[in-house]
């Protein structure tokens, strides 16, 4: 199964301790990229989100939102940072000197200074927090990617159903174009006669020069070669679309030389029938070119 790389997923799990909740959201790219937000403390933790989405998809660029709720029970409490705090009066002594300031350093001013008196939880609570909060993190990521997977892979059955029919059209211009070749070199036969007998004024033409020249052009426009390779490029297409998985670069280079053989068909058309041809499946190959740049 093909698997589009547009897709939207959500978990959220709650216990005793708090909460998470996890929303991830992809779109099409040439790699893998993962972008994430999580609370900076906890910044820690992309690492784990990044290689869970390495370790489900190939491609594609995601953004992971993480939230967490508090855990209950925390300790928090005051806590002084005494060597800020000699900072500071070593920087307010000098200051006084250098500007002959007199006066005391009055605790309260002191006490006032961004950073002296910080209000957090101790080191222990903040790191039995965080470990509950890896458990639950897991749980939620492992449901926001198995949802996000589910709308790629919903969206890659949209995919293949609309890329099988397209494929059908094109395989129908092909047979057509091989069963056509030979009403194709007998109508340019025609023309070609028609032409010089208004050239000639109606003098008799042998047939024989006649026919040399209808062959060296049947030759210069045979199409039958670049019809049987866009064939087999069009059986190694449908090939892959039935193996699934990470195929999107592949179908992408088939692509390329499927448009490649349709140039050369179109450059030797002697007839506006096959021009037509071409168009379709040309018009086709683009439609499928966009649908492939969602596939993983």
């Amino acid at each position: 199964m093909i698997r589009s790389m547009t897709g939207y997923g959500r978990a959220e799990i709650k216990d005793e301790t708090g909460g998470c909740l996890v929303e991830a959201k992809s779109v099409n790219h040439r790699f893998l990229e993962i972008k994430t937000k999580v609370p900076q403390r906890l910044s820690g933790l992309e690492d784990t989100i990044k290689r869970k989405v390495k370790e489900k998809f190939s491609r594609g660029y995601f953004e992971v939102y993480v939230t967490f709720e508090g855990i209950n029970g925390a300790v928090r409490g005051l806590k002084l940072d005494m060597d800020l705090a000699r900072q500071y009066l070593t920087a307010v002594d000098e200051l006084k000197k250098k500007l002959n300031i007199k006066g005391k350093v009055e605790l309260g001013h002191l006490l006032q200074l961004n950073g002296i008196l910080k209000y957090e939880e101790s080191d222990e609570t903040a790191d039995k927090k965080i470990e509950s909060y890896m458990k639950i993190l897991e749980n939620a990521l492992t449901g926001a990617l198995n949802s996000l997977n589910n709308m790629r892979e919903k969206e890659g059955e949209t995919l293949d159903r609309d890329i099988t029919e397209r494929l059908k059209i094109i395989n129908g211009c092909i047979i057509t174009l091989k069963d056509e070749q030979p009403r194709l070199i007998e109508g340019f036969r025609g023309r070609f006669k028609e032409k010089l007998d208004k050239m000639l004024e109606g003098a008799e033409i042998p047939d024989e020069r006649i026919s040399q020249e209808v062959a060296v052009m049947a030759e210069r426009s045979d199409v039958t070669e670049e019809l049987i390779r866009l064939e087999s490029h069009l059986g190694q297409f449908r090939q892959l679309l039935g193996e699934g998985g990470a195929v999107g670069r592949k179908l992408e280079f088939i692509l390329q030389e499927m448009n490649r053989e349709t140039n050369t068909i179109g450059s030797k058309a002697i007839d506006y029938f096959v021009s037509q041809q071409v168009i379709i499946i040309k018009g086709e190959l683009e439609k499928i070119r966009e649908q492939v740049q969602n596939i993983e």
